[in-house]
């Protein structure tokens, strides 16, 4: 018994020794991957006013149309200074009956980024089980510094959420 303990102890340290997974650990480094030279996360909180059209009697679920109006807080940050920050955030979301008769009856939504168009990449707004999530996409004007907030429309009509940044070696806006 004591000589098959001692076979065991002996495989178990040459396969932890063997190192499986080890090999290339910085090629396994996303941010190094990517070309991130640093992170933070952000906490959004806000407020939202309703616009036209209303909310139909029937409908449940997320209904986003108005204007939402946030501010970014720094939660955590890995960079040497923290990231530089609007005095708010905001985006309208519209929203019109489909006029295709072919498409499913429906709306169609149109967002606006009502802050520095320069900065702006991509907005939109998906259901979530807690309520309306908001999807704000911002570059710097290099390009090389990028901010993607998450601001949640919360059925008291307050907003909340959360935002990431990363700094990168390059332009990632090409």
């Amino acid at each position: 018994m004591t000589r098959t303990f001692g076979a065991f102890v002996l495989l178990s340290s040459l396969l932890a020794a063997c190192g499986v997974g080890d090999e290339g650990a910085e090629s396994d480094n996303r941010d190094t991957q990517l070309g991130i030279l640093c992170n933070a996360m952000f906490l959004t909180s806000g407020t939202f006013t309703a616009a036209l059209p209303a909310r139909p009697a029937d409908q449940t679920g997320c209904w986003p149309v108005g204007t939402w109006t946030f501010t970014a807080t720094v939660d955590s940050n890995e960079c040497p200074a923290a990231p530089s920050l609007l005095g708010s955030y905001s985006f309208k979301v519209d929203r019109a009956v489909n006029p295709d008769p072919a498409k499913d009856i429906g709306y169609e939504e149109s967002y606006s980024w009502l802050g520095d168009q320069a900065m702006f990449y991509r907005l939109g707004v998906t259901s979530t089980a807690d309520g309306c999530e908001g999807g704000l996409e911002l570059y710097s004007a290099d390009g090389k510094e990028y901010w993607n907030f998450k601001p949640l429309l919360l059925d008291n009509g307050t907003i909340g959420g959360f935002g990431e940044f990363a700094k990168y070696a390059t332009n990632q806006k090409l």
